[in-house]
């Protein structure tokens, strides 16, 4: 597990729009909504929700 990632996120609060960049994968922009299990959840605008490994994220962007 990232530990500059996961103190970044012991840092923000609920509801703070991050975006999160995991590599290969597509970026991914939501409210954050805490983690969970070694997951980050994220709300969507449309809604949906997305669970991302902590160990996966790379770098986490706060606009």
């Amino acid at each position: 597990m990232s530990c500059s990632v996961l103190a970044t996120l012991n840092r923000i609060s609920f509801g703070t729009v991050i975006t999160i960049h995991a590599g290969t994968t597509p970026n991914h922009t939501g409210k954050f909504l805490g983690v969970e299990h070694g997951n980050v959840i994220l709300a969507s605008n449309n809604g949906t929700i997305f669970f991302f490994p902590i160990d996966k994220i790379a770098v986490i962007h706060i606009p």
